[in-house]
């Protein structure tokens, strides 16, 4: 079995041909996509972090393609977060949420989270992992058809509701669910918390959502939303998490200022310029 090289979507074995569907796993990369990484190889290939030419090339290409994709989801710059892939960005939305509440003196075992029986194990690991820790964790009734119960939603939330994940659109059966809604909820109940309370933080997982859905933070009200390249014919290996300003996490990675000190390492230039190109197509 190998790839055709005149079309990467059609596979030949023992004579046949093979048609890929499984887009929402992973998308081949756009030619246009790949045209625009191409120069950040090898030719403007510096370190965003260097003050010499090189360095600098590569540093304003990372801003402009931060500066695009904060248009796109009508977002601020500085609320932009470029991540290796949709995992690590929502292990940085929720880990880093809660293991900042913690280190407030909030105790694990005082939070309330809801997240729902059908999200990706991203974030379903990681639920159930607080689970364990003494969390109180609520899993959001789903109808036949995979959407959330909204009154449902409406009776779980608590005073002590911390954060709230929900998948945008899921990954298997298609399944959109109502965003708007749900953030409408939680605004709500924020308005009617005592002094002392903890205001409930909104993540979104949207990595299956750009190619067909509206990603405007504002409209739908999110608090932080997950990204991954690989879903909208970009590169691999490469995310966002876009995260509210207000919202306080912690980083996953340390050891260096990059992006805003929430993730250290050096920036990956040529897959940051792939995701911009592929959700400015998208």
């Amino acid at each position: 079995m190998f790839f055709k090289k005149e079309n990467p979507n059609l596979l030949k074995t023992n004579g046949q041909k093979r048609i890929y569907l499984d887009h929402a796993a992973a998308t081949p990369v756009r030619k246009e996509v790949l045209g625009a990484m191409q120069p950040y190889w090898n030719e403007n290939f510096g370190n965003p972090g260097s003050i010499h030419k090189e360095g600098v090339i590569a540093k304003k290409a990372v801003y402009e393609s931060r500066k695009k994709i904060s248009e796109l989801l009508n977002s601020s710059e500085d609320e932009i977060i470029f991540t290796s892939c949709g995992t690590e960005s929502n292990s940085l939305a929720v880990f880093g949420f809660i293991d900042k509440l913690t280190e407030k003196n909030n105790d694990i075992k005082n939070l309330h989270l809801i997240t729902t029986v059908m999200e990706h194990p991203s974030i379903l690991d990681l639920f159930k992992k607080y689970e364990k820790k003494g969390a109180q964790v609520d899993y959001l009734k789903i109808d036949k058809e995979g959407i959330v119960d909204l009154k449902h939603f409406r009776e779980i939330l608590k005073p002590n509701t911390a954060l709230v994940s929900v998948m945008y659109a899921n990954n298997e059966i298609g399944t959109v669910q109502p965003i708007s809604k749900l953030s409408h909820i939680i605004r709500n109940n924020n308005k009617n918390l005592s002094s002392g309370d903890l205001n409930t933080v909104f993540h979104v997982d949207a990595s299956q959502a750009p190619l067909y859905l509206n990603l405007d933070v504002k409209s739908l009200g999110v608090d932080m939303l997950t990204i991954d390249g690989q879903k909208i014919y970009g590169p691999k290996g490469i995310g966002v998490l876009y995260k509210k300003r207000g919202i306080e996490i912690n980083p996953l990675l340390v050891g260096g200022s990059q992006e805003m000190g929430y993730r250290a390492g050096t920036e990956n230039v040529p897959s940051i310029v792939g995701l911009a190109k592929a959700l400015e197509l998208a």
